[in-house]
C-alpha cells in the first residue's frame, strides 16, 4: 500500500513539473513572439531589455529542476542506508575512498598564479590560487576517477575468463 502512495505521488510531481515546464515554455514564446525591436539586428542591452526577465525566470527553473533532481538523488539513498545499516558500511567505505582520493588531488594540485609570459593575453580575474587549486584538484581527481573506471574494467574482463 506505502508503495502504490509513492507511486501516486512521483506520479502527480512529474506532471507537475511537466505542466510547469509547459507553462514556462508557453510564456517564452508569447514573450519571443511579441518581441519588436528598433533595428534589424538589435544589440546586446535592447536584447536583454526584452529577453532577460524571461531568462531570469528558466534559470530560477533549471535551479528548482537541478534540486528536485539532487533531492530525488539522495532521499532514496539515506533511506536505504537507514533501513539496511549494515549495508552503510560499504557505502561509507566508498565515501571515504573518494574523500581520500580528493585530498590527494588536493595535495597534487598547484595554486600559482600564471605571469604574463606563461598566460600573454589573458586579463581575466580567475588567476587566483584559490581558482587555480580548485580546478587543479578537479582535475586530478577526474583523472583518479578515470584511471579507476579503467581498472575496474580491465579486472572484471580478466575475471570473466578465470570464472
Amino acid at each position: 500500500m506505502q508503495k502504490n502512495i509513492s507511486q501516486k505521488l512521483v506520479s502527480v510531481l512529474l506532471y507537475l513539473i511537466l505542466a510547469v515546464s509547459v507553462v514556462l515554455l508557453g510564456i517564452f514564446y508569447y514573450k519571443v513572439s511579441g518581441a519588436t525591436f528598433s533595428v534589424e539586428k538589435p544589440d546586446f542591452k535592447e536584447q536583454l531589455a526584452v529577453y532577460g526577465t524571461i531568462v531570469d525566470l528558466f534559470i530560477g527553473w533549471a535551479y528548482v529542476l537541478i534540486g528536485i533532481a539532487t533531492l530525488a538523488a539522495i532521499i532514496p539513498s539515506v533511506m536505504q542506508l537507514i533501513s539496511q545499516p549494515k549495508n552503510a558500511v560499504k557505502s561509507l567505505i566508498s565515501i571515504a575512498v573518494l574523500a581520500l582520493f580528493i585530498f590527494i588531488a588536493y595535495s597534487l594540485s598547484d595554486g600559482t598564479p600564471f605571469t604574463s609570459k606563461e598566460l600573454p593575453a589573458y586579463t581575466g580575474h580567475d588567476n587566483v590560487p584559490g581558482t587555480l587549486r580548485f580546478a587543479d584538484t578537479m582535475i586530478f581527481t577526474m583523472y583518479f576517477l578515470l584511471a579507476g573506471a579503467f581498472i575496474s574494467i580491465i579486472y572484471a574482463e580478466i575475471a570473466k575468463v578465470f570464472k
